[in-house]
């Protein structure tokens, strides 16, 4: 799976955010997704499955 998370830190609105910044892991799970991207302070925005090969 394609998980993908905005970079936020705190209670900050999308209007608020000085920059729009995404990160994307492919994992099983959330977790480990999150696990990959450790120090980052993270929003979960969607999940979607990874096709073999792209």
């Amino acid at each position: 799976m394609l998980y993908t998370f905005l970079v936020a830190t705190g209670n900050q609105t999308l209007s608020k955010l000085p920059r729009i910044r995404t990160v994307s892991a492919v994992a099983d799970t959330e977790a480990q997704a999150r696990a990959q991207l450790t120090g980052l302070p993270l929003v979960f925005v969607s999940r979607n499955a990874a096709k073999a090969g792209a």
